[in-house]
Order: structure tokens, then C-alpha cells, then sequence
């Protein structure tokens, strides 16, 4: 949840919270609110619930002594209006702000009249008569569009209210502010608090919108308007009894894993921001307790979070820190257990240890693009002194590079053999863990490649959150590098019952990937022995094994063992970020072809009764080739999948050589001879090097290197890894 677009930082990520650097003005108060009819009911319940013993509330105790309703409310919402013991970053006072963009601009513009998106969701509606239903999914009624709950779960993020607040700072137009004082109304009484977890579609109170919108995007809309004559003391009762609403209903209905961060974070925060009320310091105590455990919990010892994804790896982190701020900003720290921040820094080493050529995270998992630079900046801000972050987030300025390049995260089971830190370097990733306990795709054994710094086998990130082909082929085996068997995906089982404890969720200990790193080459080695298909069948296991020859060849062997008599069809599949490419009718290797840029070639090394194909941007008779590209437009983007299918009874073997090209650089393989034994081959190149290669035995990758001039360059025995 979450969701972030391409390449941009955090505030923009979650919502555009916060205004820097901004040139404060005086602004002349406009007129005085309209009077705004109240809930007795619900009011009632504030000043109930609020510690009426506090001295700065004598005003509010005598007025609600005598239950004067409309006394209490008055003198309440003075003194809210008045309170500086609650601080909100540089948002706290609702100054007068010199600029917004455009973008933000027209934004809260399109919301002050109920033209509103989604969340991120890239779907604009506009309400008739301005007037929001809360309850109300764009996907559902538009026509040509794919049904996506999040567009009305993120709608009930109000994203559009930070922006609402901003034009407000600069412009002092009170139409923002009777726009926010009309949707905060209408989402009340639309909206009652339920007394379950709502976590279902069309729900107005899942619990992470519930802790997403008290964290972020509320705040900043109070804060913004506080002041504003638009705002009746009527309103600013209300908002407080949301907030309590918020609190009881997170503190009692919360779950697990980065939604847990969501809905404690924003628990946290309504102790913060109304901290008048009698439960807020158990509400910041529980937070802060929950938190402090999950700082551990979440995370495996090598760093990752316990989902495996890149995307929310990140999210977990963001919600983890910001009480820090939160904290910091109202001198609570102290509320804070010691060391918090201190078990986190390790989650930020594992995406150090991940980060791609291209100084991005890998996509693992559901995940979208989240640059270095925004990933460092905010790891900068909790662990100044470590160099390696700096280096990230300074593009290479200041600090200094990590020192190992290839390694592998033996939790995570993630294999990383990278050439080094260079932008133009050589880079794959081997997925041999778990599933991961969240928002996971069937891809055991899958690899992804980037070629002299350009990603070329990719991962597409599992697209957006649609009911849709696009979706299940997304995060399905097809989509990725992996093996097919009888056109059936892969199908690990999960125990959602008790996730911490099935091995296919949670890696329960060191993974052996019998992982070997020299100054020659990188080994790593990778078992499948699950299910296939819906019907869980199992008809073979598949180890691969991939060696990494420094600088600049990466060979993949299948050693695939069937588990019958049955002949079966296995099948290879390479997605390959492009649709330049060529297929050499004699040697059966397929080499991409962009003008300017990195390319690769695919060499398919053992092709006896190996069939080779290739698709682009097909839909039958079934989806090949394409890029799945998560809330952006257009979100499918035509690539190409290569096809290596080969059926057969008994053990079957295939082997492949991937060449990163620089740019420019012409196809170096003039000639490939199988060996044989079945095992090997030996690839001619241009420059009359000769390298051969051999997967003979039930492990390992053996490679022999033979310079132009007859002496032998690079060696890999057999026995090595």
C-alpha cells in the first residue's frame, strides 16, 4: 500500500506533505465561518473523553460542567486554535506560503470541486455537484477502465487535502478551506467508525487508510486550516472526534507487517496531535511499544523485510521513522525505546547491498522504482555518519562506495554478482528464498540482468492492483525468468494460519546456495522442488546454478530431474526489456539491437530439440512480452519473451550464456559447438577467443577460457563450486 510513482522523493511519494523552503507573509483574517450545525452526540463524546483536569482546559471543564454544548465547543476550538504545545514540522502555525506548482496547483483547484483521483491510482472523476461519495470506485463506472479497489480505498486517503492546505498557504483563497470543511462533514457522516477490521472492498475504513490518513495526510490539513474563519468551532470539534473515532479503532483493530507500520504510526500521531485526550499516552505507549517489537520482527537478520519486497521494504521503514519525527518535533522522544533506530540501520544495508546499476532498487516482489537518492536521503538523516549512504544519496559526491560488490543476503536468499559500483556495470540478481510474507510472486529461481548498466532482463514489479489478466500474469511465473513446466507456473503453497513459522513464507535459517565469490567468478546454486500449476502437481525439480565469469559473461545451468516416466515440456523464459531483437537462424542465439545503448545476447548452448522463439506485446493465445508497469500510463509497455522449449522423458539440461554488449558493440559469437556428451559447448568469438563451458555432474558450471594466441585466460573447474 502506498503506492510510489517513478523516480521521485518521499514527501511526493506518500503525498505531497511538506512546503521548504518558503517565503512566510502576513495575510489579512477574512470573515468569520459560517455557523455549522454540530453532533451532539459525537461532540458529547470529545469532551468526555478529553482530561478536563488539565489546567490549559479550565475553560472547557466549566463550560462542559454545566453541558453547555455550544460553550464547550467555543472554548475548545480557542484553544486549539491558540495551542502552540503541538508542533507539526514547518505545517504547525498554517503560514502564509510565496509558491506551489503548477501540478499542485491545479490539483487542489480540481479538488476544491470534487474533481479527485484515486490515491495514485491514474484515474481523475469529477462528482456530480462537487459532492464526494466516499464509498463510490471510478474503476467500476468509467468506462474502458480494469476494476481496481485501491482507487476508492486511496480516496479515502484524501491525498487532495495537503494540497487543498498548500494553495491555501499561498493563495488565502477561503474556497480551499470551505472545500476541506465540506469533505471533512460529508466524509463523517458518510463514514461511522465499524467496530471490526473493515480490510474489504469499498470500505471506507481499511485499517491502513485509517493510519495512512491520520499520519500524513490529516495533519497537514488541520494544521493548514486551523486558523482559516472558514473553519467553525463546529469543525474543529468534529475533527477532533474523528481522530478519537481513529485512535480507539486503530488501538483495538490493527494486524501485522507493514500494515502494522501504517496503523501505529498514525495511532502514534493522534496521541500526538490531540494528546488532551485521557487515553493519548497509552495510545503513544502502545504505538511506540508495537513499533519498537517490530522493528524487530519485521526484518530478518540480513536485513530484509519479512515480505521480501523492495516496494515495501521501504514503506515499512517510512512508517517505522516517521514517529521518530513525530516524536522529535513534540520533545517526546523519550517515549521511544533505545535503540529503535539503531535496529534499522541494517534494513537500510540490505538495500545498499541490493541497489542496481542504475541506482534503483530491484523490482522483488510487488515494487515499483525507488531511487537511491530518496531511499539515502531519508537514511541520512538517522545514521549521518555511515559513508556508504552518503555516497548514495550525494550521486557519488561524498562518502564512498561500498566496499564488496558481489555477495549473497543468506536469509533473503538473494544472490547479487555485480562487476562493480560503476553505473555502466554488469549486474544480476538470483532469487533462490522464500516467498516472502506479502505481496508475492511465484518466481523460485528467477534472475534479472543489467548489461553495462542498462537492466535487460527485468522483473515488471507485478503491475497495478487490478482485477485483471494484466495483474495474474504480472506476479505469476510467466512474467518473470523462470521455468515453465507443461505450461504450468509454479505454485508454492503459503500458511497464511502461521507465516513466521512456514518456510516458504519465512526463511527459518541460513540458505545454503552453496555461494562462492572470487576474484574470477560468483557461484551460487538454487533448488525448485514444489508444485506446479493450480493441482499443486509435481512432475520434475529444477536446480539451477549460475556462474558469474568476471567482468562480463553470466551462464545459467537447468539442470531440470523429472519425477516420472512421463515425457513433459520444459520451458525457459527470458522477458527482456525491449523489442529490438534478432533471433540467428544457425547458432539459435537471440541478440537485442538498440541503437546507442547496452544490449545482450542470449546463447542457448545445449539446442539439441531445442525449439527457440521469441514474442512481443501478445495476448493469445496467451500473454508474451510485455512490461507490467505499476499505476503509470500507459501501464502495459510492449518487451519482448524469449522461449527455450524442450520436451522430452528423463533429465533434461539446459544451458545458457548471457554477453552484456556495450553500446555500440556488434554480437562477439561467430560460432557455437555442442559437445558431445550432452553437457557442454564451446562459443567462438570474433576475436578468436574460445570459451567452453560444461554442466556435466549434479552440480556447478565449469568454464575454460582459450586467449587468441593459445594460452588459457579465465578457469572455472568443475569441482569449485
Amino acid at each position: 500500500m502506498i503506492p510510489l510513482t517513478h523516480r521521485v522523493g518521499i514527501q511526493a511519494l506518500l503525498l505531497p506533505l511538506v512546503w521548504s523552503c518558503l517565503t512566510l507573509s502576513a495575510r489579512p483574517l477574512a470573515a468569520a465561518a459560517p455557523e455549522q450545525e454540530s453532533n451532539p452526540s459525537a461532540a458529547a463524546a470529545v469532551f468526555d473523553a478529553l482530561d478536563l483536569t488539565r489546567p490549559e482546559l479550565a475553560a472547557v471543564a466549566a463550560a462542559w460542567k454545566k453541558k453547555d454544548l455550544a460553550a464547550s465547543e467555543k472554548e475548545f476550538a480557542a484553544y486549539l486554535r491558540r495551542r502552540t504545545s503541538v508542533q507539526w514540522g514547518k505545517a504547525t502555525d498554517g503560514s502564509p506560503a510565496s509558491a506551489i506548482s503548477p501540478e499542485r496547483q491545479k490539483r487542489a483547484d480540481d479538488a476544491a470541486e470534487g474533481r479527485v483521483q484515486g490515491g495514485l491510482v491514474p484515474l481523475v472523476y469529477a462528482f456530480p455537484e462537487g459532492k464526494i461519495d466516499w464509498h463510490f470506485n471510478a474503476t467500476e463506472k468509467v468506462p474502458g477502465q480494469t476494476l481496481n479497489y485501491e482507487w476508492q480505498w486511496q480516496l479515502n486517503r484524501m491525498s487532495f487535502w495537503p494540497d487543498l492546505a498548500a494553495a491555501y498557504r499561498v493563495t488565502g483563497d477561503e474556497k480551499y478551506a470551505r472545500a476541506f470543511s465540506q469533505q471533512l462533514r460529508s466524509w463523517i457522516a458518510q463514514c461511522p467508525v465499524p467496530d471490526h477490521i473493515d480490510n474489504v472492498p469499498r470500505s471506507s475504513w481499511r485499517t491502513i487508510e485509517a493510519g495512512i490518513r491520520t499520519a500524513w495526510m490529516w495533519p497537514e490539513a488541520f494544521f493548514g486550516f486551523l486558523k482559516s474563519p472558514s473553519m467553525s468551532d463546529a469543525d474543529l470539534v468534529a475533527f477532533a472526534g474523528t481522530y478519537l473515532d481513529h485512535a480507539r479503532f486503530l488501538r483495538t483493530h490493527n494486524t501485522r507487517l507493514n500494515y502494522l507500520t501504517m496503523e501505529m504510526n498514525g495511532l502514534y500521531t493522534a496521541g500526538t496531535i490531540f494528546p488532551e485526550f485521557k487515553e493519548a499516552t497509552e495510545w503513544r505507549t502502545y504505538a511506540a511499544t508495537r513499533l519498537a517489537e517490530e522493528t524487530q520482527n519485521q526484518f530478518l537478520r540480513d536485513g530484509g523485510q519479512k515480505e521480501l519486497s523492495t516496494g515495501y521494504q521501504n514503506i515499512s521503514l517510512i512508517n517505522l521513522l516517521r514517529i521518530v519525527n513525530v516524536a522529535r518535533w513534540n520533545q517526546r522522544e523519550s517515549e521511544l525505546s533505545a535503540g529503535y533506530l539503531a535496529s534499522l540501520e541494517k534494513a537500510y544495508e540490505w538495500q545498499m547491498n541490493l541497489m542496481t546499476p542504475d541506482r534503483c532498487l530491484p523490482k522483488i516482489n510487488d515494487s515499483w522504482l525507488w531511487p537511491a537518492s530518496t531511499i539515502f536521503g531519508m537514511a541520512c538523516t538517522y545514521f549521518p555518519d555511515r559513508a556508504e549512504f552518503q555516497w548514495f544519496r550525494s550521486g557519488e559526491k561524498e562518502g564512498k562506495a561500498p566496499a564488496q560488490t558481489s555477495l549473497f543476503l543468506n536469509r533473503s536468499g538473494l544472490a547479487v554478482m555485480r562487476s562493480g559500483w560503476e553505473q555502466d556495470a554488469n549486474y544480476l540478481l538470483f532469487r533462490m528464498g522464500p516467498l516472502g510474507m506479502g505481496h508475492q510472486h511465484q518466481d523460485g529461481l528467477g534472475v534479472i540482468l543489467w548489461a553495462y548498466g542498462r537492466e535487460m532482463l527485468f522483473n515488471g514489479g507485478g503491475g497495478s492492483y487490478e482485477k485483471s489478466k494484466w495483474r495474474e500474469w504480472a506476479v505469476s511465473t510467466y512474467s518473470h525468468n523462470c521455468l515453465i513446466i507443461d505450461g504450468l507456473a509454479q505454485s508454492r503453497k503459503s500458511n497464511w494460519g502461521d507465516p513466521y513459522h512456514d518456510p516458504n513464507m519465512v526463511s527459518q535459517g541460513p540458505i545454503d546456495a552453496h555461494w562462492k565469490s572470487t576474484p574470477t567468478f560468483d557461484f551460487a546454486s538454487g533448488l525448485y522442488d514444489q508444485g506446479y500449476g493450480k493441482e499443486q502437481a509435481r512432475p520434475a525439480t529444477q536446480q539451477r546454478d549460475v556462474l558469474y565469469l568476471k567482468p562480463d559473461l553470466y551462464i545459467v545451468a537447468d539442470r531440470i530431474r523429472p519425477l516420472d516416466a512421463l515425457s513433459h515440456r520444459y520451458q525457459a523464459r527470458w522477458q527482456l526489456l525491449t523489442t529490438q531483437t534478432k533471433i540467428d537462424p544457425v547458432t539459435h542465439l537471440l541478440v537485442t539491437g538498440d541503437p546507442d545503448k547496452a544490449n545482450l545476447v542470449v546463447v542457448p548452448l545445449l539446442t539439441d530439440k531445442l525449439e527457440v522463439t521469441s514474442a512481443s506485446a501478445q495476448e493469445e493465445p496467451e500473454i508474451l512480452g510485455w512490461n507490467i508497469r505499476k499505476d503509470l500510463k500507459p501501464q502495459n509497455v510492449p518487451a519482448t519473451t524469449l522461449l527455450h522449449t524442450r520436451s522430452g522423458t528423463g533429465p533434461q539440461t539446459l544451458l545458457t550464456l548471457f554477453i552484456p554488449l556495450r553500446a555500440g558493440q556488434p554480437n562477439p559469437v561467430t560460432k557455437v559447438t555442442t559437445g558431445t556428451d550432452g553437457y557442454s559447448a564451446t562459443v567462438t568469438f570474433a576475436d578468436k577467443r574460445s570459451l567452453w563451458i560444461s554442466c556435466a555432474g549434479e552440480r556447478g558450471i565449469a568454464v575454460r577460457e582459450t586467449l587468441p594466441d593459445g594460452n588459457t585466460g579465465r578457469v572455472v573447474a568443475k569441482e569449485t563450486p
